[in-house]
């Protein structure tokens, strides 16, 4: 299977304290990958890396055909990939204006917008909710609006970090089914969550950091087979 990005020799350290340590990592195109680990385990510093938002110690990117240093391919990765917090930051204005945003900044025109707009509205069921303050909005609202906001822009990759902490039953299968719909419009994602249950239906692929070190689970349910990556021989601690 092809890949829509590669890394290789990850490595940071912060305070003085060797973070990750990883070989290689291969993001397959349209398959959604779960990454797990306990707090510090790296995760976060992992997904602000792969979205150009954290420079890291070393690391090589292939992307589009070229191998780039991190520092070379920040800017494609920040144009083509969006990373999303457990709690996202919305602009304070309607949700229409939130989910408008960047097709006015890309220099769409207003008939254009308006359209994407209320169509991305019906998509994600949030029509009822296109001129309500973001501020007023529960968590799993604010957290539908950020991932209808990155559909519309036509995203490569979403990094999500922890989507469905605190929140409730109902919230989770909403956001769930938002991503779930993503995956199969071809959209590749990689989750990060302590709630793995709630997307497990969503996943072709589970990796997992204890350490700064990562290994691919495979069939984790039926036999928990493990088979380790590659990694550097650094003895390493948590985040």
């Amino acid at each position: 299977m092809s890949n829509l990005i590669s890394y290789k020799d990850i490595s940071i350290s912060l305070s003085g304290r060797l973070i990750l340590s990883i070989d290689q990592l291969a993001i397959p195109f349209r398959q959604c990958t779960l990454l797990t680990g306990r707090n510090g385990s790296g995760k976060t510093t992992l997904l602000k890396i792969m979205s150009g938002l954290l420079k890291p110690d070393s690391a090589h990117i292939a992307y589009q055909g070229l191998n780039l240093s991190w520092r070379q391919a920040k800017p494609y990765i920040q144009k083509d990939i969006i990373y999303l917090h457990q709690q996202p930051y919305l602009f304070d204005s309607t949700v229409f204006n939130n989910i408008a945003y960047g097709l006015y900044r890309n220099g769409e025109n207003k008939t254009s917008v308006h359209k994407k707009v209320n169509q991305a509205l019906e998509w994600a069921n949030l029509s009822h909710l296109a001129h309500q303050p973001a501020n007023s909005l529960s968590g799993g609202e604010k957290q539908r609006v950020a991932l209808t906001r990155a559909r519309i822009l036509s995203q490569s990759l979403l990094l999500l970090d922890e989507p469905t902490a605190s929140m409730d039953s109902e919230s989770k299968q909403q956001t769930s089914l938002l991503l779930q719909r993503l995956n199969a419009e071809g959209l590749t994602i990689i989750i990060s969550s302590h709630e793995s249950h709630t997307v497990s239906h969503l996943i072709d692929r589970h990796l997992h950091l204890e350490n700064g070190r990562m290994t691919e689970i495979n069939n984790a349910s039926q036999n928990n087979k493990v088979t380790p990556f590659k990694t550097t021989k650094n003895t390493l601690t948590n985040e």
